[in-house]
């Protein structure tokens, strides 16, 4: 089977302008991919914790005019253990899922829950448990949309964080906890290596503790470095740090090692997640994505 790849929409290159979305869809089907993820908060098409009609219907119109399949990536700052308006988070992510259903997107991406300034004596099973018990409440809404919520792992934002997000393999007992076929994971490859590199475990061991639960991808490249003090991709790529969203083989992710553990058990769609200041390689990412894809399906038929 052809490998299936696809590629984000860029929130901040929308910006609430949906005619820019029509414009990159364009583009994206001139580059050659199937499938597209569309950033709901980079359309308006949310508002307090609402879906704003009259948007979901112009976006609606515009994702139907290609041929297309969608993910839907949620706000980025939403987080279900927010300690002063739980519910409002809750509320955006319902809505999200509602967006998703709406548009025909069968994923929906969520950056995890975090909490910040946590005592050493709370037990962090107690946080975990919580956290289980919300995305248990998300998967039974998710079900009922016929949508499936893919958690995404996320390296550290702050250092006073306390998440299961950062280490893949302590979202892997989340999600088996949680235990709906409406909740998985998102494998973020570019997350995953520079969490393994600031926490110190190994990626190898966290892609495979991922795999029985991953049921969505972001494939990108960077060179396993923190932001330091960089704010912006521009100063901070001659240096080599940050999330910087490169092509996929650009960086230093062990991609050749990582995609043979991925790729016989993986069926759904290879999600590119590149900077738009390299669209220019959207060509070369979709063939060195169907290369990787014919030599791991080699491997395994001979």
């Amino acid at each position: 089977m052809a490998a299936r790849i696809g590629i984000n929409a860029d929130s901040s290159l929308i910006n609430g302008d949906l005619s820019t979305l029509d414009k990159l869809l364009g583009e994206f089907q001139i580059a050659g991919f199937s499938h597209v993820e569309i950033p709901v908060h980079g359309l308006d098409c949310i508002m307090n914790s609402r879906i704003c009609p009259k948007r979901l219907t112009k976006t609606r119109q515009i994702v139907g005019a290609y041929p297309f399949s969608y993910s839907v990536h949620a706000p980025d700052g939403l987080n279900l253990a927010d300690r002063d308006q739980p519910e409002a988070h809750f509320d955006a992510l319902f809505a999200t899922i509602d967006f998703a259903a709406e548009i025909g997107a069968d994923i929906v991406v969520y950056h995890g829950s975090h909490v910040k300034n946590v005592a050493p004596s709370v037990p962090r099973q107690d946080l975990w448990n919580d956290e289980i018990e919300r995305l248990r409440r998300v998967a039974a809404y998710a079900g009922r949309r016929s949508v499936t919520v893919a958690v995404e792992n996320i390296f550290r934002q702050s250092a006073q964080e306390v998440s299961y997000r950062i280490n893949p393999i302590d979202l892997a007992g989340i999600i088996a906890a949680v235990d709906s076929p409406n909740v998985g994971i998102c494998f973020d490859f570019g997350h995953a290596f520079i969490s393994a590199n600031e926490e110190k475990f190994s990626i190898v061991g966290a892609l495979c503790a991922a795999l029985p639960r991953i049921v969505h991808v972001h494939m990108h490249d960077n060179f396993g470095k923190t932001w330091g003090s960089y704010t912006r991709t521009i100063d901070a790529l001659p240096v080599g740090c940050g999330d910087l969203h490169l092509p996929p083989g650009w960086g230093a992710i062990p991609y050749s090692t990582l995609l043979p553990i991925l790729l016989p058990a993986y069926r759904g769609v290879l999600m590119m997640e590149i900077q738009p200041r390299f669209s220019d390689l959207y060509g070369e990412a979709i063939e060195w994505a169907r290369s990787a894809a014919c030599r791991c399906a080699a491997e395994v038929t001979g």
